[in-house]
């Protein structure tokens, strides 16, 4: 009996799984079918598709454990726009789809298929390498579409993304969407069915609407013809009756006002003999005052040129010829901006045919207070007032005559000695304008020294008398400031104004009255010393300069320091241009600033041959450029856990016709004091594209990235920046696949400049990366302050780790810190096994160097096979 109840009890065991299974399965087909009734429900009651597809997310999650989902419809051209996009993984997905090429994506397939779509990462890949789609967005898992159908007809798409490696979409799936997309569109043409309805319904009553109008502006006409008769009628008897003429304006302008707004009136008339106009009534609303010079273009170029009644308004001008039709064009008002009209209604006051005035109104703060009706109005009106005005004129005209002849005597009078006084005057103005044009043309205006103009001429003077007296001596001293663009850059221009004038003052303290001390411009000033004794003395004057220049300057609250860097070139009867002694002091000077600042260099002949060696790099290179004598050595970069290549760096190579293979160290220096290194870097750039493009002709390479090193004005000159983005756009190169490396001195100069700079290259998908980091005094605040994606270890630091147990803690401290930074680390310069071992130990990423590889040129295996093809 025991035996039989322990057999029941496993049996019992046994279906308690199953009955589980089962369990489940009935609570999936509860919630689906809840789910399901919701929708149908939200179908049928829909009134805004917004709020439906903010509804319909909920259900598809519950339904298809995504709440990834995009919805597009063809619109009037049949072609797809998104109407809604639901995608937590991608939230801007919506924006970065170019639906105006929708057709190459896999929504756009399932529209022009007019059949459901189900696609896996890796079937999305080879549908993006055989042409038929662009890859856009995030890469996903799964990926499950089906048409919207109204009957036979395809009005859209729904399409599901996963991005859960756990999540694929089946058979179900698709069945359940295609019932969700049913539902779709019957909540679209739901939607649609109701906006036709209250569309009708506000096109009746807008109907109903216009004739009530119509028949009230048709009363409001009639009343308003009735008054314009009433007031021209009154017009006509005011300038009938009233003698005193700003009686008659004033009066006029009341009867206007009873038509039309007409606040700011006036009138304004020519004065005889003149352009100018005169305004013997002026009302204005807003400015109290004219400005008769601003008017003045109006008044004449319109109404007075025209001879015709002008309205302007709504950007438009209208006139009204004398057979009562009407021209038109384009016009804007051109008052001053402070008190700008809206709108300006004038016609001319006519005499024989002559415009001799104006009578106008304007409106300041409406653009349709005036009507071309008004223009018939003016013009009678105009017609009324110029007759007032020349009935006035007439009467005056006699007592004007008897007073002109005593105004021409008086007026001749008084002419001719303002044009005696004014001789004088300019007799005078002359003498001190050549005097003062000869000062400005021989003298810096800032400082007021000499200029090179006057230094030149000295220093000629100077060089001519030592070949007439042999036993004569002159030195010059080019003087060089230290920091002053760091002072001008950061303080203003007027700030390093004032620097320079101080700077000016020091060194007229430190000369002779004898010597001339100029200033050439920028931050460059001369010396001449005259008949120095002996070479102490030069000596003793440039001390003496530079002890002056340390000292702090108190300017504008900030205290400012400087050095300055000498060049001294001594008199010699080898010279015969002051612009050769100038050449050699420059020389000196510079040489002055490379051995440390601060300091005076004497000129000697070895430093001609070090800029004639300069001159000669600088145009070998530039011959280089033309001539396409750079090439690439790839060294490749290697995962130190796994022993496989990741990618290569590119290397600039320099191939010379005479010196052979150049490196960097010997001729990039020159590029950059050239700015030559952009052309160079435009090259690089180029060339890497095209590398790129052939790696994705095999296997091997298709995923290998590739690291260049620039120049850091890209990340301080904006425009130098943007150029860099057009070029990796215009050479096709995927920027996931470049890495751009700089090195810490090209942020340190401006780094929230170079931090923007470097957002905007991350934002475009190129790889960023820190190279030298160890070389010298590093900073932490670039790791973990700015965008880079691989720390590159300098050689130095990478050859010491052999020897130096705390160089080798530094790379696993900085490891660990890469793991909460984001960063990873390459080790540079890695040339032993013993090195290798211990990068490897400290958790480095990855590496490079001559234990792995050396930097060669890569030959494609298109290149190859074509090479042995030729063999």
């Amino acid at each position: 009996m025991s035996g039989s109840i322990i057999t029941e009890d496993k049996l019992a065991q046994r279906q308690i799984p199953k009955l589980k299974s089962l369990l489940k399965k009935y609570r999936q087909v509860k919630t689906m079918q809840a789910s399901l009734l919701q929708l149908s429900e939200l179908a049928s009651t829909v009134t805004d598709l917004n709020d439906f597809y903010a509804s319909l997310v909920h259900i598809i999650d519950s339904l298809l454990t995504t709440n990834s989902v995009h919805i597009a419809l063809a619109n009037p051209e049949k072609n797809l726009e998104i109407v809604y996009c639901h995608n937590p993984v991608e939230d801007r997905l919506a924006q970065r789809v170019e639906f105006k090429d929708w057709r190459k994506g896999l929504t756009g397939l399932v529209f022009l298929d007019k059949a459901p779509l189900h696609c896996s990462a890796a079937e999305r890949m080879a549908l993006a390498k055989a042409g038929k789609i662009v890859l856009y967005g995030s890469s996903f898992v799964d990926w499950l579409g089906v048409p919207l159908r109204r009957g036979n007809q395809v009005i859209g798409v729904i399409a599901l993304q996963s991005y859960d490696h756990n999540l694929y979409f089946d058979d179900r799936d698709c069945q359940l969407l295609e019932f969700i997309a049913e539902h779709i569109v019957t909540a679209i043409d739901r939607v649609k069915s109701r906006a036709m309805l209250e569309q009708c319904i506000e096109q009746r009553t807008r109907k109903l609407t216009d004739a009530n109008r119509r028949l009230q502006m048709e009363i409001s006409e009639r009343q308003k013809a009735e008054n314009m008769h009433q007031v021209l009628l009154e017009v006509s008897a005011v300038v009938a009756s009233t003698k005193e003429l700003s009686e008659v304006f004033s009066k006029v302008h009341q009867q206007i006002a009873r038509l039309i707004t007409s606040q700011s009136f006036y009138i304004a008339t020519k004065v005889s003999g003149s352009k100018e106009l005169s305004f013997p009534y002026y009302q204005d609303e807003v400015v109290v005052d004219i400005d008769a010079s601003k008017r003045t273009e109006i008044f004449v170029e319109l109404a007075l040129k025209a001879a015709k009644p002008v309205l302007i308004s709504q950007g438009q001008m209208i006139t009204l010829n004398h057979d009562g039709t009407k021209e038109r064009m384009p016009y804007l008002l051109n008052f001053d901006k402070k008190n700008q009209p809206q709108t300006w209604l004038a016609a001319p006051l006519m005499e024989n045919n002559q415009a001799i005035g104006v009578i106008a109104t304007q409106h300041y703060f409406s653009d349709d207070v005036f009507e071309e009706k008004h223009l018939e109005l003016f013009r009678f009106v105009a017609q009324q007032v110029a007759s007032a005005i020349v009935r006035e004129r007439d009467l005056s005209v006699v007592e004007q005559s008897k007073e002109s002849l005593e105004l021409i005597v008086n007026e001749r009078t008084e002419a001719l000695q303002a044009t005696n006084l004014n001789l004088r005057m300019q007799i005078e103005e002359r003498r001190k304008a050549e005097s003062r044009l000869y000062y400005e043309a021989h003298h810096d205006a800032l400082t007021k020294l000499p200029n090179r103009a006057m230094f030149t001429d000295r220093l000629t003077h100077a060089l001519r008398h030592m070949k007439r007296h042999p036993e004569r001596s002159f030195a010059v001293l080019f003087i060089d400031l230290d920091r002053f663009k760091v002072i001008n850059d950061t303080l203003g221009h007027h700030t390093g104004d004032k620097f320079l004038i101080e700077i000016a003052s020091r060194l007229t303290d430190c000369v002779r009255d004898n010597d001339v001390l100029a200033r050439l411009g920028g931050d460059e000033f001369v010396i001449l010393l005259d008949s120095p004794s002996c070479i102490d003395d030069v000596e003793e004057v440039a001390d003496r300069i530079i002890t002056a220049i340390e000292q702090p300057f108190e300017i504008d609250g900030n205290s400012l320091y400087s050095n300055a860097s000498i060049g001294i070139a001594q008199c010699a009867a080898s010279y015969q241009e002051a612009s050769e002694i100038l050449r050699d002091a420059d020389a000196a000077m510079y040489q002055a600033k490379s051995l440390g600042r601060g300091r005076y260099v004497f000129f000697d002949d070895s430093m001609r041959e070090q800029l004639l060696a300069s001159m000669t790099l600088e145009q070998e290179l530039r011959v280089a450029i033309k001539e396409g004598q750079f090439e690439l050595h790839y060294q490749q970069i290697s995962d130190l856990a796994q022993s496989h290549t990741i990618g290569f760096e590119a290397l600039l190579r320099w191939q010379h016709p005479s010196k052979g293979l150049l490196t960097p160290s010997e001729f990039l220096f020159m590029a950059e004091e050239t700015g030559m290194i952009l052309d160079i870097e435009h090259w690089i750039i180029q060339e890497v594209g095209m590398q790129l493009k052939l790696w994705q002709l095999e296997q091997e390479y298709q995923n290998a990235l590739i690291g260049i090193n620039l120049s850091g004005r890209y990340l301080t000159q904006p425009n130098q920046l943007k150029e860099l983005l057009t070029h990796i756009s215009n050479n096709h190169i995927e920027p996931q696949r470049l890495i751009i490396e700089f090195s810490e001195s090209a942020i340190s100069q401006q780094p929230d400049l170079a931090l923007a700079s470097l957002k905007k290259l991350r934002k475009i998908g190129v790889k960023l990366a820190l190279d030298d980091y160890g070389a010298s005094s590093s900073s932490f605040n670039y790791i973990h302050n700015y965008p880079f994606e691989f720390i590159k270890l300098d050689r130095s630091l990478t050859r010491s780790l052999g020897a130096n147990e705390k160089h080798l803690a530094l790379v696993t401290a900085l490891q660990a810190l890469g793991n909460q930074f984001g960063y990873r680390l390459v080790a540079e310069g890695i040339e032993s096994e013993e090195v290798l071992e211990k990068l490897k130990q400290a958790g480095c990423d990855f590496g490079q160097g001559y234990h792995i590889a050396k930097p060669a040129r890569l030959i494609s295996t298109e290149q190859e096979s074509d090479d042995k093809s030729c063999a």
